[in-house]
């Protein structure tokens, strides 16, 4: 599996992480304030954040819906035998998944100053009662939000 790492891998100034590893949120694709950073390098920053938000996503969805699919001989293309809470949250995270690939698009195309449509953190039920502080989606969200305001 390829590593995806910030803009480190390209100025030695900058801190290297490798985001591939479930690091803590407030070390993941850490920037030096007081470092200039380049176009390319903000464009590259922007989409790998995306990538990395859609893989947390992708990662929930896959968490949500094992448990149907891997006891019961379903096929995957069934979404019908999923509880209907269940397909309303793994709906949402895919919507999210398709606007941030839409912004990444649109960055390649040129378009650098694009911003993804859904920029606040979906809202997990029991998370939110449980651990909201330690949500790592809300963190990269909150990311998301002030890199591509100030980006």
């Amino acid at each position: 599996m390829s590593s995806i790492t910030t803009p480190a891998a390209i100025n030695p100034g900058l801190p290297h992480n490798n985001i591939n590893n479930n690091n803590r949120a407030n070390d993941v694709l850490q920037l030096d304030p007081n470092q200039i950073i380049s176009v390319d390098e903000q464009i590259q920053y922007k989409i790998q954040l995306l990538l990395h938000i859609n893989s947390v996503l992708l990662a929930r969805v896959i968490h949500m819906t094992n448990p149907f699919f891997k006891d019961k001989k379903i096929e995957a293309n069934s979404p019908s035998v999923l509880p209907e809470n269940i397909q309303s949250l793994v709906s949402q995270n895919l919507k999210r998944v398709h606007a941030n690939l839409q912004c990444i698009s649109q960055i390649n195309q040129g378009f650098i100053r694009s911003k993804p449509v859904i920029t606040v953190a979906p809202v997990i039920p029991q998370q939110q009662q449980q651990q909201p502080n330690n949500d790592i989606l809300a963190k990269l969200y909150l990311l998301m939000s002030r890199v591509f305001e100030f980006w």
